[in-house]
Parts: C-alpha cells; sequence; structure tokens
C-alpha cells in the first residue's frame, strides 16, 4: 500500500474531508463502510473475542457513515455513526480548527491516534487482515483506546517526509460490559509520526487514572485499578517495497501498584500484492506479566481485490499456547474444551467496502 493510497482513503473517511480546498461553506459531505464477517472456530461452546463462536455466521456485519462540512476556511465539522448489533452509536464527532496550514485543533469526541490504524480501526478496507490484530486492537487486549472527548492540537510539516506531533486532553466513557464499567480519567498523551512514500514510523505515550467499578454483585464495587494511574506506550512502523508490504506494532500498559497486571502485546505482519490477491502472514502474541492470560497466534490469508473500493477476504487464524482462556470469554469457559496450552483453529471470510 502506498503512502498515496493509503492517505487518501483516510482522508475520505476520517479527516481529510476536512481539509479540502474545494467545499463550499454550505457542501455537506458523505462517506462510508460496510465490513460483513463471517466467522467460526473449533473450540465448542466458547466465545472468542467477544465476536467469534463455533456456530459458522456472519455475525459481526457493520456500517459506518460519515459526515463532513466546512463551516467556514477554518473551521470545520465531522462525524460518524457506527451500526452494529449492538446497536447505533456516535463513533466519533468533533470540530477542528485550522490555525494555519501547519496547525490544528480538534474538539469533542475524538477518535485516538495511538496506533498506525486508531483511526480507521473499523475500516476493513485500509488494510490487509479481516480483523486488525487482536493484540493489540481489541477490548480484549485492554491496549487500544477507541475515542475519547478532549481536546487536541496537532502540527504537521516537512516535505518528502512528513513528520506530525499530536497532543491530547480528555477522558474515555465506554461500558466494557454489563458487569465492569471501566473508563480513563484526567489522560493525556503525546503521539509522533513520520511518513513519506516508503512508510511510516509512530510513537505514542498515553496516561490516565482509571475508573474501575465492578457491577456484577448488584452494588458497585471499585476494582484494585480503580483510581491507580495506567500509562500506555505504542510503537508501529509499516514499509512498502514495491509489491511487498510489513507492518508491525508493540504496545504496552504499566499500572500503578499493580504491576503483575501489567499487559504486552505485539504483531507483525508481511503481505505481497499479486495483480488483484493480496496474500498475507501475521505472528501475534499477547502476555499479562503474572502469566494469568497469555496466548499467541499465527494468521495466512488471501484478499481478492473486487474493483477499487472493495475486497473479499479469507483467513485461517491458529490461536497457540493458550493459558488463562486466552481471549475466549470466562462465562462460557469449559476447562474440558479448552485446556491451557491448547490451540484453537479460526476462520474467518470477510467482504469490505467503502463508499
Amino acid at each position: 500500500m502506498k503512502k498515496a493510497n493509503h492517505l487518501l482513503i483516510t482522508a475520505s473517511l476520517v479527516s481529510g474531508l476536512l481539509s479540502s480546498t474545494t467545499v463550499n461553506a454550505s457542501d455537506i459531505r458523505l462517506s462510508g463502510f460496510l465490513n460483513a464477517i463471517g466467522s467460526t472456530h473449533d473450540a465448542k461452546d466458547l466465545k472468542y473475542n467477544e465476536a467469534v463462536d463455533d456456530i459458522w455466521g456472519f455475525k459481526s456485519t457493520s456500517l459506518g457513515i460519515g459526515i463532513a462540512s466546512r463551516i467556514d476556511e477554518n473551521i470545520s465539522l465531522a462525524a460518524q455513526l457506527f451500526a452494529n448489533d449492538d446497536g447505533v452509536k456516535l463513533d466519533w464527532a468533533f470540530a477542528t480548527y485550522a490555525i494555519n496550514d501547519s496547525s490544528a485543533i480538534k474538539f469533542g469526541k475524538i477518535k485516538y491516534a495511538g496506533n498506525l490504524y486508531a483511526e480507521t480501526v473499523e475500516v476493513g478496507f485500509i488494510y490487509p487482515w479481516v480483523r486488525a490484530p487482536e493484540s493489540v486492537y481489541s477490548e480484549s487486549s485492554g491496549l487500544f483506546i477507541e475515542a475519547y472527548e478532549g481536546a487536541a492540537y496537532k502540527f504537521t510539516g516537512g516535505d518528502d517526509t512528513e513528520f506530525a506531533v499530536e497532543v491530547y486532553y480528555g477522558a474515555t466513557d465506554e461500558e466494557s460490559d454489563d458487569d465492569l464499567t471501566n473508563n480513563r480519567d484526567q489522560m493525556y498523551g503525546l503521539v509522533v509520526s513520520a511518513e513519506n512514500e516508503i512508510g511510516k514510523v509512530q510513537l505514542s505515550y498515553n496516561s490516565a487514572t482509571q475508573t474501575s467499578i465492578d457491577l456484577s454483585g448488584g452494588t458497585p464495587t471499585p476494582t484494585p485499578f480503580n483510581g491507580k494511574n495506567v500509562t500506555l506506550l505504542a510503537l508501529g512502523a509499516e514499509a512498502n517495497f514495491s509489491n511487498l508490504q510489513l507492518i508491525a506494532e508493540f504496545a504496552q500498559d504499566e499500572h500503578e501498584d499493580l504491576s503483575s497486571q501489567n499487559r504486552t502485546g505485539w504483531f507483525a505482519t508481511a503481505a505481497y500484492t499479486l495483480g488483484n490477491w493480496k496474500p498475507h502472514l501475521t505472528f501475534q502474541d499477547f502476555s499479562v506479566d503474572d502469566k494469568s492470560l497469555e496466548q499467541s497466534s499465527i494468521t495466512l490469508g488471501l484478499n481478492r481485490k473486487m474493483g477499487n473500493s472493495a475486497v473479499l477476504k479469507f483467513e485461517v487464524q491458529q490461536i497457540n499456547d493458550i493459558i488463562g482462556n486466552g481471549f475466549f470469554e470466562t462465562s462460557t469457559f469449559d476447562a474440558t474444551d479448552l485446556a491451557n496450552g491448547s490451540d484453537v483453529l479460526l476462520y474467518n471470510i470477510a467482504f469490505n467496502l467503502v463508499f
């Protein structure tokens, strides 16, 4: 994937619409995406990563509709609605004030920018996988933030290589499930990146105070993480050499007074374009420092480009060395079906479309 193509798609789906000099004050522009994903695995009666069980079906269909409008030559507005089986939500909505050609301020519910694909993680067309690697890009890992409510300042500069620095402050407001509320308050961070025709390198730092409340007993009860500081560090790189695409990312958090619960996730991907076909291979790993939860996996995939706006994807993923359930839901965990050290095969097919 060349930088020009990546930037064009990302711009049309996130915030690039807002920088177009051809948009009049009265213009409102729409864009969107569709992901239709079918999955299953060979571990009986278990749900994986909150989405996949042992019964084949297209149970992960999602749709995103984005709207962008330039209010005047300095102020623009962008928002996105995201719909799946859980319902419809406001994914992000923010205003941007352009200070000059290289600096801008954003206010509102802002898409997190701390990972390579953080701002477009729902847009399956952007990347080679059926789903972004769960060792980093999942709620199960705890190493990924979807969006935050607050403000951000971004500076960009450079010529052949574009350099960007973004600083932000805000808080998340996401309820993990019916039994646990886990938010980040007083959150601040820094994202630094460099990108050119060959690829991109990005480093990010995030710090926040956790609000973690257990709701399972009927009475809200603070967990050991409540009121504690957590920091999150991520480093990612993408490189493109002719038809070869290489992607790697590492993320790690640190918990105040609970170092045994520190988490580490990483993945590395190689993809090769052969006309309309793209085979790819991914290795990934996730672990908690106290070894209470671990898993690694290997994914082999094959993508078929279907025109300029759609792609069909096939994947087989072998999940290895599962300790402490891995990313399988504990509510459905059966030790007779999945013992520590087990391997599980996961099968995915997806149709991704952008418009």
